[in-house]
């Protein structure tokens, strides 16, 4: 019987999953668990590495394959197709560009236990390989509730189900984490940290951080607009634009004086062009209805 699903959402990831993998077949004293990579429209050989690995040697896990989720982008549609695929009765998440260590599959089993949701440590490491110490050391406080992050998290499979899975109607990226933590809290369960399941994060390089900053601009104004508790701000295209038209004559005024880029204005200045983004597409009347899992869906 499989303890734990391990379950790893890839997109054009060919050049650092390999990494992923091998630190799986490298797990100690872990219970029978499974590996399900779901690629999610990879363009390069994120599936022939994978698959590559696949035919290679014995591994430690007992059962290993390839989800196709190419046909719905994002993360939050990738994770509920490895959970529709997983047979283990927890199911445990890390990403294509990150190293879970020796006993994380071992700590997560011992550690998920009845309704929670359990999140471990992110250690944050640089593209060339600095390490910058704990990025989550425990749930993230925020002006609403805590939140577990989304880089190393697990739960019991019939949980997940219970809660809908990760909501589909959300950006392809930022937020599914906090949102999912949330409504698993609103539904009565509690959030654990596991600081035994370890995982060495990869921070992201410049050009990476750069669609992330501008997805999760655009998430805040549909998270502001469900959860007005975490964030009353109104966000019209009127204030939206403004900030937009500040941080932008921030940045310029900068780098005409000082003749460089400031990375932290630039970061500041691409989330409020997603925040404006956002408030055309989430303007008042048109939020698009949560998508989330039937729990008839649930494996058997």
């Amino acid at each position: 019987m499989i303890e734990v699903s391990v379950v790893i959402c890839a997109l054009n990831e060919e050049r650092r999953i390999g990494r992923q993998l091998a630190a799986l077949d490298a797990q100690i004293d872990a219970p029978p668990f499974e590996v399900i990579v779901v690629d999610n429209g990879s363009t390069d050989g994120t599936v022939a590495t994978v698959q590559e690995w696949i035919r290679s040697s014995p591994h430690v896990a007992v059962g290993v394959r390839v989800v196709d989720a190419s046909s719905a982008p994002g993360i939050p549609a990738a994770r509920n197709a490895g959970a529709r695929a997983a047979d283990g009765r927890v199911l445990a998440y890390c990403d294509a560009d990150d190293e879970v260590q020796p006993g994380w599959v071992a700590a997560i089993a011992h550690g998920v236990k009845g309704t929670s949701l359990a999140g471990g440590r992110l250690i944050a490491f640089e593209p060339d390989g600095t390490c910058r110490g704990d990025l989550f050391s425990g749930p993230v406080t925020t002006s609403y509730l805590p939140h577990i992050g989304g880089a190393n998290f697990a739960l019991e499979r019939k949980t997940y189900f219970e809660v809908g899975g990760f909501d589909e109607s959300l950006p392809r990226y930022g937020f599914d984490d906090v949102d999912f933590s949330w409504r698993m809290q609103e539904a009565g369960h509690q959030i654990v940290y596991l600081p035994d399941a370890v995982v060495h994060f990869s921070l992201s390089g410049a050009r990476a951080s750069v669609r992330k900053r501008f997805q999760l601009g655009k998430g805040r104004v549909l998270m502001a607009k469900r959860f007005p508790r975490y964030d009353p701000a109104d966000y019209t295209l009127r204030s939206t634009a403004r900030d937009v038209g500040r941080t932008g004559s921030r940045l310029l005024r900068t780098l005409i004086m000082q003749r460089r880029l400031d990375t932290r204005l630039a970061s500041q200045a691409v989330s409020a062009v997603g925040r404006a983004v956002g408030a055309v597409v989430y303007r008042d009347g048109a939020l698009p209805p949560r998508r989330l899992l039937d729990t008839r869906s649930e494996p058997k």
